[in-house]
């Protein structure tokens, strides 16, 4: 090649690469394009939950204060009703890194949520993790398919005749809790004492989940020191309660961390709360082994109680291999009827106590329709109350169903969308731009907080009155009226004693379950409240102390009652208890 024709040939090979060059940057800035198009076009073509109304942020990191801090650290559902009234029951706030959730309160979106489109609102990934650490992976826990085949195998156990069949084991834990109180009552000097109820009333329905869901005696009534209850005395306190802002803001941003690396650090992580919520499920979990290879033993026997966790044993053992639960899933069924069955009954009988001590008229009243009845019991020449009698005493519903409806021990649910959606609503509401919609356009991953506190509260479902404790309600058909949405399965209420397995799990998570069959699971809790109700306001007289002035509703993932200036001692309603006197109805 000659000089001329080589030099022409560099020449030509470096038009090519600049050539190429310049392809190849138009296609990078093309692509580019492209991409920042697709970025600003699914952005405003995709669902946005910009114009919904909602308080105005003031931190990136924490949303605002009131969004996150007041949320979780204001006595319960003094934010959601805040919120409510300036904004209706649909409200966008601001999370941890200018997120969008909504908190929602309007029956027909919580009717889609938790029926209709049910398995289009999964739990909320890294709030699975804390219900794995407490519970295992069981019914609370679990998702989807999983969650279809631990219900089918648990249905059973929640019968119509098996919780009617609990009546007798119920009233006789009542009875034994009530004798322990007589008793300390009578050596009182004054026959007057001031007893932390939620205390009391947790032994005694540990001691009737015990019997009724194990066939087991517990007696921690009379047995303090039993390491059951020692592992749940305030338990839920020390894990949840009063948390920190920066707690706050660990949890909300727990959802950008991968839930390996959450369960790593609930399984093996030091934080004070998550060592007392695992020493808990460990001393559970060692209860629960033993349980289940007695009950595995006497039903390969052929024989057997009618107790709910026979019925789950067996329930699985009758299963196609394919769809049994594993040992794990067993246990975590155990730890979650334990803590549940327990736990959030007793929490819903104090609230409702306090409220009857802040009433006396209520109470009295409450008291003549329970000896009335009792009357009625020993005239036919029995010693018992059956279910037909409860049948006939309307203040005493009255009085539980207020109870659920005006403290909802679990006062927030959590979802997220999993796709994009229209949620449809009960009443139309309006945008920071005027417009009027009646639904919300939710895109994929949307977090929402379901509020029961504010959906209990809304005017137009239960009266005027509504932040008002007032049993009445329930019995001049104000709150008896047809609703328009039907969201409880007991009394319409979005609430329940024992919302783990029924409002969060059997309601929330079964969209063609028919509705008998969600009834009978709630009958279990209100039978065993109105039994212990019964025995309590029968016998006793319930007053206010000054320390039980200063109660407060306290966030722990369920609801306790707490005093202001002691929310660290955990729960605590100190009433005064004296022996009622029969000439009083």
């Amino acid at each position: 090649m000659t000089g001329q024709g080589a030099i022409h040939h560099k020449f030509s090979a470096l038009v090519f690469a600049r050539l190429l060059t310049m392809i190849s940057s138009s296609v990078v800035v093309g692509l580019t394009a492209l991409a920042l198009a697709y970025t600003l076009l699914k952005r405003y073509t995709r669902p946005s939950l910009s114009k919904i109304q909602g308080p105005k942020p003031s931190s990136f990191l924490l949303g605002e204060s009131r969004n996150l801090l007041e949320l979780f650290q204001r006595p319960v559902g003094l934010t959601d009703f805040e919120w409510q009234s300036l904004y209706g029951n649909v409200v966008r706030f601001k999370t941890v890194f200018g997120g969008d959730q909504l908190l929602l309160a309007d029956p027909k979106a919580l009717q889609w949520i938790f029926n209709t489109a049910a398995y289009s609102y999964p739990k909320q990934p890294n709030l699975r993790v804390i219900s794995r650490m407490v519970n295992g992976q069981g019914l609370i826990w679990a998702d989807g398919e999983d969650h279809k085949r631990q219900r089918k195998i648990i249905l059973p156990g929640f019968g119509v005749p098996e919780s009617k069949a609990f009546l007798s084991t119920f009233k006789g834990c009542a009875e034994a809790m009530c004798t322990k109180w007589m008793e300390v009552i009578g050596s009182s000097d004054d026959q007057k004492v001031v007893f932390n109820i939620p205390e009391w009333i947790s032994r005694g329905t540990l001691d009737a989940i015990g019997q009724a869901a194990f066939d087991v005696q517990f007696g921690t009534v009379h047995n303090d020191e039993h390491p059951l209850y020692k592992k749940y005395n305030n338990m839920l306190s020390d894990v949840f309660g009063h948390p920190s802002a920066t707690q706050i803001f660990v949890q909300a941003a727990s959802k950008y961390i991968p839930l390996s690396v959450l369960e790593w650090v609930a399984d093996h992580g030091s934080n004070p709360r998550l060592k007392r919520a695992r020493e808990a499920k460990k001393a559970v979990t060692e209860v629960a082994k033993e349980m289940v290879r007695e009950k595995t033993e006497t039903l390969l026997a052929g024989e057997g109680g009618r107790d709910i966790f026979s019925l789950l044993v067996k329930a699985n053992m009758d299963t196609e291999t394919k769809n049994k639960m594993t040992e794990e899933e067993v246990l975590s069924q155990m730890r979650t009827i334990l803590f549940a069955g327990h736990e959030t009954t007793s929490n819903s009988l104090s609230w409702i106590i306090l409220e009857l001590a802040r009433h006396p008229k209520m109470q009295s009243r409450l008291r003549a329709e329970i000896r009335k009845t009792e009357a009625v019991v020993r005239a036919r020449g029995d010693t018992q109350f059956t279910m037909a009698d409860f049948d006939v005493m309307p203040y005493t519903t009255a009085v539980i169903k207020e109870g659920l409806r005006y403290h909802p021990v679990v006062p927030h649910a959590y979802r997220i969308a999993d796709k994009d959606d229209i949620i449809p609503l009960s009443r139309a509401i309006t945008t920071e731009s005027g417009e009027v919609i009646t639904e919300i356009a939710v895109p994929k991953g949307t977090r929402i907080v379901a509020s029961i506190a504010a959906y209990n509260r809304i005017p137009d479902l239960w009266g005027d009155d509504s932040h008002e404790f007032n049993p009445d309600r329930w019995l001049d058909g104000v709150a008896n009226g047809k609703k328009p949405v039907s969201i409880g399965v007991y009394a319409s209420l979005q609430t329940t004693s024992n919302p783990f397995l029924i409002q969060d799990d059997l309601l929330g998570r079964r969209p063609r379950m028919p509705g008998m069959a969600l009834c009978t699971v709630s009958s279990n809790s209100v039978i065993e409240m109105q039994a212990f109700l019964v025995e309590i306001i029968g016998k006793f007289e319930i007053t206010m102390t000054d320390r039980s002035e200063k109660v407060r509703r306290g966030a722990s993932f369920v609801m306790l009652p707490v005093i202001e200036g002691e929310v660290e001692l955990g729960s605590q309603l100190p009433l005064a208890v004296s022996v009622a006197a029969r000439e009083d109805v």
